[in-house]
């Protein structure tokens, strides 16, 4: 199971979705989801 907390810091940190998915094993399309949530929160 994927730590959303940990998808949003590498995010913050700035690294790209792509780069995000590969260093966490997750698809780019889950990837996608939970950042496409906090985006649209702002």
């Amino acid at each position: 199971m994927v730590d959303i907390v940990e998808i949003y810091v590498h995010w913050y940190a700035g690294r790209s979705k792509s780069r995000l998915a590969t260093s966490l094993g997750v698809d780019r399309k889950t990837i996608r989801k939970y950042l496409a949530l906090a985006e649209a929160a702002g």
